[in-house]
């Protein structure tokens, strides 16, 4: 498990650019889109790559197999899959951003340790440590058992994938 406790202490960037991370990956350096880029209610921008599409007649098409990570909206952070990290970074070095590599969007292989240390406005996310529904061994919690069973949208903060991470934080405010 990766641990993502700090990163949203991490400051964003006060460097100045000349040109948007969206506006350089997409028209500098092509093959790139930037999905929600410039939605002010977004908080994190899902980033496809297609180095098959001549980036700059073509379109990158948003496909599951041309996802390849989220950069959050101030550019402060980007979960990138391992396999494109080294490219991604070669690709934004100037820009000031804390990259976390991982295996897959999909599975749950982060976890935030200290999600207390962080308000609502950074990070909003209710938490509920849910392993009482899968592990006998621990006692049944009867008080999160009836939160989780309204339906309220929640983290685990133990164990979560990037993708069920971003919607939450896409979502929260509705």
């Amino acid at each position: 498990m990766t641990d993502i406790s700090g990163i949203f202490s991490i400051s964003s960037s006060t460097k100045h650019q000349w040109i948007s991370l969206c506006g350089h990956l997409e028209a500098v350096i092509g093959n790139y889109f930037l999905s929600q880029s410039g939605n002010p209610g977004a908080y994190w921008y899902a980033i496809y790559y297609d180095s098959s599409v001549d980036g700059y007649n073509e379109c990158v098409e948003i496909t599951d197999k041309n996802l390849i990570g989220y950069v959050y909206c101030d550019d402060r952070v980007a979960f990138v899959l391992n396999s494109f990290l080294e490219r991604f970074i070669n690709d934004t070095v100037d820009y000031n951003i804390h990259y976390v590599g991982v295996e897959s969007l999909d599975e749950e292989c982060i976890e935030c340790r200290r999600y207390f240390d962080y308000c609502e406005h950074i990070l909003p996310a209710l938490w509920i440590d849910d392993d009482f529904l899968n592990n006998e061994k621990l006692e049944f919690d009867y008080e999160k058992f009836e939160l989780i069973d309204t339906g309220i949208k929640y983290l685990n903060p133990k164990h979560f994938s990037v993708k069920s991470f971003v919607e939450y934080c896409r979502f929260s405010k509705e």
